[in-house]
């Protein structure tokens, strides 16, 4: 059977995969994300937390993906990361589109008025960088950077390009010929818009649900890459000799999340550069599925092209006569 329909094929495919990792990807963790291993030894050499080297990946069956700079399990940690990384991601763009359609059917139906402010502050969005703004927001209260701050963050300006695509659509919609006649019959403005207006809107829904993932999955990892990340940090305290302070003093990330294995790249590209590296080719996995699925279900929906559904009904409708 030919794909008409890739993008959305591998994008669901790869959606799919994201999933499932974050759902049991924590149960298919081989080692506690948080516990070190120190003194490893494998085929007679010692790794471990500095002054020790790390251990590399593809070296001990045991670790395959090796340790991060103060040895623990990188495979493990990455399996712990995609589900709050993921469920942040799904929470902020929920709300983005919530926000934007919600906005964008009021304004495009009832507040003509109010259309100009959208405007403004779609030239505004554009003139101040989401990733700059969502810095601003989190460092505003550095000391209470928790989840309602990120979302804060993470939301800010990003549902005026949704409510401005929504507002356009329902002014189109509102300017057909069946809606003159609809008014021409005598139907009242509410009954003509959730008639008439919402089931074109509706299926729009899912296409910007996942352009809202990709968008804010890029905004995560920027700001993780910057240092701003969801989540504690601690001291990681070594020691050479049995006598005296700590030889070696790191601020080490606590419970795994992409963003915050993404933060200190420079410092760990001496030791360990593979960590933010392979937490790096998740993020962009995550990207490329969010961007197909999109990309797909746009094109499932545009009326020009055979989409799935479309080929579906036509096989189960009866032949004219």
């Amino acid at each position: 059977m030919k794909l008409q329909n890739r993008p959305l094929f591998f994008g669901a495919l790869i959606a799919a995969v994201i999933v499932f990792l974050a759902l049991f990807g924590p149960s298919l963790a081989p080692h506690d994300p948080m516990a070190t291993n120190r003194s490893f030894v494998y085929a007679g050499v010692s790794y471990g937390g500095p002054p020790l080297r790390a251990l590399p990946p593809l070296t001990s069956p045991e670790f395959p993906l090796g340790h991060d700079r103060i040895s623990r399990d990188v495979l493990s940690r990455l399996l712990w990361a995609v589900r709050p990384t993921l469920l942040l991601c799904g929470m902020a763009a929920v709300l983005r589109m919530l926000i934007g359609v919600g906005v964008g059917l009021l304004i495009g139906a009832f507040g003509s008025r109010l259309a100009g402010l959208v405007d403004l502050l779609l030239s505004l969005s554009g003139a101040i960088p989401s990733l700059l703004l969502a810095m601003a927001v989190v460092l505003f209260r550095p000391n209470a950077a928790g989840l309602p701050l990120f979302l804060v963050a993470l939301t800010a300006l990003g549902w005026i390009p949704t409510a401005v695509l929504v507002q356009n659509r329902v002014r189109l919609i509102m300017r057909s010929p069946f809606i003159e006649s609809a008014v021409a019959v005598g139907q009242r403005r509410w009954g003509i818009f959730t008639r008439h207006v919402m089931p074109q809107i509706w299926p729009l829904v899912p296409l910007l649900l996942a352009s809202e993932l990709s968008a804010v999955t890029l905004l995560i990892a920027e700001l993780g890459y910057l240092g701003l990340y969801l989540g504690g940090a601690f001291i990681y305290a070594d020691y050479v000799s049995d006598f005296g302070p700590p030889d070696f003093l790191i601020p080490q990330q606590s419970r795994p999340e992409l963003g915050q294995m993404l933060s200190d790249f420079f410092g760990q590209l001496n030791r360990t550069p593979w960590e933010p590296i392979f937490a790096g080719v998740l993020v962009v996995l995550m990207l490329i599925g969010w961007t197909l699925l999109s990309e797909g279900l746009r094109r499932e929906l545009d009326v020009t092209r055979p989409g799935l559904w479309r080929r579906w009904r036509a096989r189960r409708s009866p032949p004219s006569r």
